[in-house]
């Protein structure tokens, strides 16, 4: 027998017999147990604590935004300074923002705002926009107190202050505010606080509300209130530290995102979410990581995945599919070129020749051949106004600009279907950039071959800036000098409004006598809803005023005081995981970013 199976019996056997022998016994008595208390029941098992989960992982971006920003300081940030502008949008809250895709300004530090008769408006901040700071022991960001009017007060100062560095431009929006054009032309060396605040058309009403008083009924106020100009600073860091306040550490912020400290210009920073911005987020990410370069190294890491986004490098941009790819943006900036129409002398003076020159020119070879390939982006432009200004009128059909069969009808149609009956004329040009010479010797180009002009009919001439400048003015007739047909000229917005740009430039000397222009030119009847519309306080009625004059400008019929040529953009490369909203203009919002972790690489 197995020696296993024989144990296992013998044990069974034993077990059983122990289990009869059990059964046999007598049963002792029974005893009554004495009296006791009553025993507790055992303890009821438990099931073990859930542990906590660990906080989720923060989701980072990371970023080249291009060149370094002059400065952190908002109210220093130039129009221009596109990175500067990102930050900006992203640590501050400014009274208002101007929304670039729908061209409307929205209430941001202010509430709300109120006019209270033509020349006065009150301004209701909120109460939960507080300044914070990062902690750079402990990385917290911490609240360190609340806005107050007296820091809308502080900026306002500030910006109409002649050596305060703040850039304005040639028709400063803060010139709107009741006595600051008066102070910003004086000696700074005679201002006193007490002045400033005397004359100053600004005044805290309480610890929440500032009283703006302008210099007279203007519906640009709103678009003001959204300017850098005048975003609110901290006054008692102002006062005691000017030029440190913005200072990496020792900066606040109170914007969507809050700067950690250790960064620099140089090297790049990182801003992490504000847990105290009490608005909804649509974006998901915690933290930007943010580099400034503009080497053809930055690319190469966005193409190797290491880089969510980064601004295209001036050396790569001529090989982008733009149109093609999808990954590609090119987000406007507030700058075009276009070529201003002298009225004084002919053919220029002629309405369907000015028509026939903008129809001759391509806009997007002039974009292909002479901007890319010395590392600026650009989009064709039909119309003055870039996209993303307040109000800003639709860009137009790029397709409809560049027609040669029409170019050529309306030449003739002018009378000048052989250019050797064409009078001469001059287009002149700055010196001092390459470009501005190239941008010219291809409009020229352009025209000779469209309407088969000889050489030296259509003649390039180049001056310094300060003379093209100056042959832009309308002089007395005793000081008169000859002007050139057309002139080229490069514009940046002084006011992000529609209103800036179609008046305040090419506004008829009657109706605008403050154009920059200065046009002898007949007002159009349009223009008369143009002037209406700096008081006009219903932002649907306005804008339905700039789309009617880009049309009366710009339109087949149109009066082409100047000819658009292009925008000026800002080339993205941006990584299929990160979702951007639609934007075609404006700062970088990184509080709307949804980055899609299980697409990264």
């Amino acid at each position: 027998m197995n020696r296993n199976r024989a144990a296992r019996s013998l044990l069974f056997f034993v077990l059983l017999a122990a289990l009869i022998l059990t059964g046999c016994q007598t049963s002792p008595p029974t005893v009554a147990a004495p009296p006791g208390p009553t025993p507790e029941p055992p303890p009821t098992a438990t099931e073990p604590p859930t542990p906590t989960p660990p906080p989720p992982d923060p989701v980072v971006a990371t970023v080249n935004l291009g060149a370094p920003p002059q400065t952190l300081d908002p109210n220093l940030v130039a129009v221009l300074d596109a990175s500067g502008n990102d930050l900006a949008a992203n640590l501050f809250a400014g009274l208002a923002r101007l929304n670039s895709d729908t061209g409307r300004v929205e209430p941001l530090l202010a509430e709300r705002w109120e006019q209270i008769n033509e020349t006065t408006w009150y301004v209701y901040l909120r109460t939960d926009m507080p300044w914070v700071q990062v902690d750079a022991t402990s990385s917290e960001v911490n609240v360190i107190r609340p806005v107050s009017a007296d820091d809308v007060i502080a900026a306002a100062r500030r910006a109409c202050h002649p050596s305060s560095g703040v850039p304005l431009g040639s028709y400063p929006a803060v010139f709107l505010i009741a006595g600051c054009e008066d102070i910003y032309h004086r000696d700074p060396a005679t201002l006193t606080p007490e002045y400033v605040a005397q004359v100053l058309g600004v005044r805290v009403l309480n610890d929440t509300a500032v009283e703006f008083t302008l210099t007279g009924d203007s519906a640009l106020f709103p678009t003001l209130l959204a300017s850098l100009q005048i975003s609110p600073v901290p006054a008692d860091l102002l006062e005691s530290d000017a030029g440190g306040w913005a200072a990496p550490e020792t900066i606040l912020t109170n914007g969507p995102f809050a700067l950690q400290p250790g960064g620099s210009l140089e090297e790049g920073f990182t801003l992490v979410a504000n847990p105290h911005w009490p608005l909804p987020r649509t974006g998901n990410v915690d933290v930007v990581n943010v580099s400034f370069s503009t080497s053809p190294e930055a690319f190469a890491a966005w193409q190797a995945g290491s880089l969510d986004l980064t601004v295209i490098p001036p050396d790569e941009i001529a090989s982008i599919p733009f149109e093609d790819d999808p990954s590609y943006r090119q987000l406007a900036l507030p700058a075009a070129e276009f070529i201003v129409a002298n009225y004084d002398n002919a053919p220029i003076n002629n309405v369907i020749v000015r028509r026939a020159l903008a129809l001759a020119l391509d806009r997007q070879a002039i974009i292909d051949e002479v901007l890319e390939p010395a590392g600026v982006s650009a989009v064709p432009a039909g119309r003055v106004t870039p996209p993303g200004m307040a109000l800003s009128p639709a860009p137009g059909d790029a397709a409809a600009l560049y027609d040669v069969e029409a170019a050529r009808a309306l030449f003739a149609e002018a009378g000048y279907a052989d250019c050797d009956f064409m009078p001469p004329f001059t287009l002149l040009t700055a010196t001092g950039s390459g470009l501005s010479r190239q941008l010219a010797e291809r409009y020229v180009q352009m025209w000779n071959e469209t309407f088969g002009c000889a050489e030296g009919r259509i003649m390039l001439e180049q001056r310094p800036l300060i003379d093209v400048y100056a042959m832009l003015e309308t002089l007395p007739d005793a000081y008169r000098i000859p002007r050139p047909g057309l002139v080229t000229l490069g514009w940046q917005a002084d006011m992000l409004d529609a209103q800036h740009w179609q008046a305040d430039i090419f506004g008829c000397r009657e109706m605008f006598p403050q154009s920059y222009l200065d046009q002898g030119r007949a007002c159009l009847v349009e223009e008369e809803e143009l002037f209406a519309a700096q008081t006009m306080h219903d932002d649907e009625a306005r804008a339905t005023v700039y789309e009617r004059m880009a049309e009366a400008f710009f339109g087949p019929q149109g009066e082409m005081p100047v000819i658009p040529v292009l925008t000026y953009t800002r080339p993205l490369a941006v990584n299929a995981w990160l979702e951007l909203s639609p934007q075609t203009a404006g700062p970088l919002r990184f509080d709307e970013w949804v980055i899609n972790a299980d697409m990264q690489p």
